[in-house]
C-alpha cells in the first residue's frame, strides 16, 4: 500500500530505503562528529603550543632585553657614584668618565654628563660633553652646551632634576646630539659644596639607540612567520619590522585606523603593564594570536604575534587527511550497509507483495516459505493469521446478517411501541396539551397516555419501566395495555386503577422489574384533579401570577413490587391559565459532556420561562439537548404539559 503523498518522507520510502538512509545519517553523524572532535582537539593543541612558545620566547627577549637595561642601570649608577665620590671635578676628568663610559658599555650609545652651569667644573658656565659610537664603533665628541641645543630644558634632563629620581625616557630622535632615534636614562647627581648641603649638580644619561633595540626585537627566532614588536608606555612602536611605524605610530592609532576593540584593549594593558595571550586580527588584518608581556625594569612591553593560518597549517594538513580516510570509510561502510540491507529486506519485499495480494481478497494464495530466523518466523505468523482471517470472516458474515436480522426487528419494535402511545392528543377548547417520549436506544420503558373519559373529563397517566432495552420495553406494553384495560371499567379512581395495575404486575413478577406511575383525572370544566403516585417524579405545578414549583405528592411505592399494595389518592384544583408538567428522570438527570445533570433548577426554570403548555413539551426536550451539547442520551425521556385556559 502507497503512504499519502502529503506523508512524511520516512514513511514514503520502502524498509530498504529507510534502513540504509537510516543507519547512512547515523554514520555519517558519527564521522562528522569525530571529525570536527579531531580538528577542535589538534586546534586547541596547536593553541597551547604556540601560546607556551609564545611564552618561553616573549620571557626569554624581555630578560635578555631586561638584562642589557639593567646593566646599563646598573653602569649608569657607578658613574654617577664616581661622580659624586670625586674629591674635584675638572673638564678633563669628566671628559674622560663620559668617555670611558660610553667605550665600556656595548648597550651604550652614547653619555653626557651635564651640569648645573652654577656647578659645572667650567667655572659657572654651562658644561655637558657628550660621547657617542659612530657606524664604524669608533667613539665621537660633541658638546651639548650650545645655546641651539639648550639642554637644560630638553626632557632628559628637566625631568629626573623635577623628579629629583632616574627616569627612562620617551624615545625621541636626538637632533644636535647622537642624531639618532634613542631613549635616555637619565640620573640626577648631588655633591657637596664647601660645608654646605647636597645640591644637584647635573645629569648623567645613557642613551640607548632604538635601532639596538630593534635588532634585538627582530633578531628573535619565531617560528610560522611569527614577528616580534616592542612598545613603550605610551603604545608608542619601538621596533618593529615595518620600519615605517616605529615612533610613527601608536598601537591606539592602529586600532583606531583598522577599527580593531583587539588591540585597543592590547593596548590598554600594555599601558597597565599587564601581559596576556589574545586572538584577533593584526595591522595587517590577518587572523593571529598575540603574546605580550611588560620588561619590568622600563615599564616597556614587547609582544610576540604568530599568524592562525601559518600556525594551522599542519592541523589542516592533518584534519585533510583525516577527512579523506573517514570519506572513505564512509564509502565502504555505505556499500555494506546497502548489501546487508538488501540481503535482509529482500525476503520481506517478496512476503509484502503476496501478502498485498492476501488483503485484497486472495485469502488462498500460498506465502512464500521463508527458512529461519526472524522472517521465517514472520512467515508462519502470516500464514496462521490468512487462516484465522477466513475464519474470522465467515463468522462475521454470520454475525453480521444476525445483527441484521436484530437491527430490523428491535425498528418494527420501535415502530410498535411508538403506535402504542396516542397518535392524537384529545382537543379541548379549554384545555391544552403537549407531549414526546424519546427512548434511550430502539426502544425503551417510558410511556405516556391522555384519553377522554367523556366530554368534561380526561385521564392522563405517565410511567418509568426499571430498566432499558427490549426487556423494559415490554413490561411497558404490558403496563400500557393493562391501563387501557383498567379504564373500561365506570367511575373507577386513580387510585384504584393503580391498584388494579399493581395488583396485576405483581402476579409471576419473577424478574423483579418495576414501573414508577402517575396517573390523574382532570375536569376540564370545574378543574379538579384527581391524582395517584405509584413512585414517581413529582411534576411541575405553574399556577397563574406564581412561580413554577414541585408538587407535594405522598411518594407511593412503584408498581410490580409488592401485591395488595393501597395507593392514597390526592386531589388539585387546576384553575384557568394554570399548567401542569409531568416528565421522566430522563430530564433531571440528563449529563453534559462533564457529566453535569440538567437538575430540577434547570426544569424549574424552563417551565418559567416556556410558555403555553401546547408547545411546553418540545420546548424543553431542546433545553435538555442543548444542555447534553451531543452528550449521548442515558435514560429515555417523556414529557407530558397539561394546561387549562379561559376559553
Amino acid at each position: 500500500m502507497q503512504a499519502p503523498v502529503g506523508a512524511p518522507l520516512m514513511t514514503r520510502l520502502g524498509i530498504t530505503a529507510r534502513l540504509v538512509l537510516a543507519l547512512t545519517v547515523a554514520s555519517g553523524v558519527i564521522f562528522a562528529v569525530v571529525f570536527w572532535v579531531n580538528y577542535r582537539y589538534t586546534a586547541e593543541m596547536v593553541e597551547r603550543q604556540v601560546q607556551a612558545h609564545a611564552r618561553d620566547v616573549v620571557q626569554a627577549a624581555v630578560q635578555s632585553i631586561d638584562d642589557a637595561v639593567r646593566g646599563v642601570v646598573r653602569d649608569q649608577k657607578n658613574l654617577v657614584a664616581a661622580l659624586e665620590r670625586a674629591s674635584r671635578l675638572t673638564p678633563e676628568g669628566v671628559r674622560s668618565l663620559a668617555r670611558g663610559h660610553v667605550a665600556a658599555n656595548d648597550e651604550v650609545f652614547g653619555t653626557t654628563i651635564a651640569f648645573e652651569a652654577d656647578r659645572s667644573p667650567l667655572d659657572g658656565k654651562a658644561f655637558a660633553p657628550y660621547y657617542f659610537k659612530r657606524l664604524n664603533n669608533s667613539i665621537a665628541y660633541a658638546s651639548l652646551a650650545t645655546l641651539a641645543y639648550d639642554y637644560p630644558n630638553k626632557d632628559w634632563y628637566r625631568q629626573p632634576k623635577e623628579l629629583k629620581a632616574p627616569v627612562w625616557s620617551e624615545p625621541y630622535f636626538d637632533e644636535g646630539g647622537g642624531n639618532v632615534v634613542m631613549t635616555t636614562y637619565s640620573v640626577p647627581f648631588y655633591r657637596q659644596v664647601k660645608g654646605g648641603p647636597r645640591l644637584l649638580t647635573g645629569i648623567a644619561t645613557a642613551d640607548v639607540s632604538i635601532d639596538w633595540l630593534g635588532r634585538q626585537i627582530t633578531g628573535l627566532r619565531l617560528y610560522n612567520n611569527g614577528y616580534a614588536a616592542l612598545f613603550s608606555r605610551k603604545g608608542v612602536y619601538l621596533a618593529h619590522p615595518d620600519r615605517a611605524l616605529v615612533l610613527k605610530e601608536t598601537i591606539f592609532s592602529v586600532a583606531e585606523r583598522m577599527d580593531s576593540r583587539m588591540l585597543k584593549e592590547v593596548g590598554l594593558a600594555i599601558g597597565r603593564g599587564d601581559s596576556g595571550f589574545v586572538k584577533g586580527r593584526n595591522i595587517y588584518g590577518t587572523e593571529s594570536w598575540i603574546y605580550y608581556a611588560p620588561v619590568p625594569s622600563t615599564g616597556w612591553s614587547l609582544a610576540v604575534v604568530f599568524p592562525a593560518e601559518a600556525m594551522l597549517a599542519d592541523a589542516y594538513k592533518a584534519s585533510r587527511v583525516i577527512a579523506f580516510y573517514c570519506a572513505g570509510g564512509f564509502l565502504l561502510l555505505l556499500i555494506t550497509i546497502i548489501l546487508t540491507a538488501r540481503t535482509v529486506t529482500r525476503p520481506l519485499v517478496t512476503m509484502t507483495g503476496v501478502v498485498q495480494q492476501v488483503a485484497e481478497g486472495q485469502l488462498d494464495l500460498p506465502l512464500p516459505v521463508q527458512a529461519g530466523g526472524e522472517v521465517g518466523q514472520l512467515a508462519q505468523a502470516f500464514v496462521q493469521m490468512q487462516q484465522d482471517l477466513k475464519s474470522y470472516i465467515e463468522r462475521l458474515t454470520e454475525t453480521t446478517a444476525a445483527k441484521e436480522r436484530m437491527a430490523s426487528e428491535l425498528a418494527i419494535a420501535h415502530d410498535l411501541q411508538m403506535a402504542m402511545l396516542p397518535h392524537e392528543l384529545p382537543r379541548r377548547s379549554a384545555l391544552q396539551l403537549s407531549a414526546l417520549c424519546r427512548p434511550a436506544r430502539e426502544v425503551g420503558g417510558d410511556f405516556y397516555d391522555v384519553r377522554l373519559l367523556d366530554e368534561q373529563r380526561v385521564f392522563f397517566i405517565i410511567g418509568d419501566v426499571s430498566g432499558k432495552g427490549v426487556p423494559a420495553a415490554l413490561y411497558m406494553a404490558i403496563t400500557v395495555s393493562l391501563a387501557r384495560a383498567v379504564l373500561q371499567q365506570e367511575g373507577i379512581s386513580p387510585a384504584e386503577a393503580l391498584i388494579r395495575i399493581n395488583n396485576e404486575l405483581s402476579r409471576g413478577n419473577d424478574s423483579c422489574m418495576f414501573v414508577t406511575i402517575l396517573c390523574g383525572i382532570l375536569d376540564i370544566a370545574s378543574g379538579e384533579l384527581r391524582y395517584a403516585n405509584a413512585g414517581h417524579n413529582p411534576p411541575v405545578l405553574l399556577k397563574v401570577g406564581q412561580k413554577p414549583v414541585f408538587m407535594e405528592l405522598q411518594p407511593g411505592l412503584a408498581a410490580g413490587c409488592l401485591d395488595e399494595y393501597r395507593y392514597v389518592e390526592g386531589q388539585l384544583d387546576l384553575a384557568a391559565g394554570d399548567l401542569l408538567l409531568l416528565y421522566t428522570d430522563g430530564v433531571t438527570e440528563a449529563l453534559n459532556p462533564d457529566s453535569a445533570f440538567f437538575g430540577e433548577d434547570q426544569l424549574l426554570a424552563a417551565v418559567a420561562e416556556g410558555g403555553p403548555a401546547s408547545g411546553l413539551a418540545d420546548l424543553l426536550f431542546d433545553r435538555v439537548a442543548t444542555f447534553a451539547a451531543g452528550a449521548a442520551q442515558a435514560d429515555d425521556i417523556t414529557i407530558l404539559a397539561i394546561g387549562r385556559t379561559t376559553s
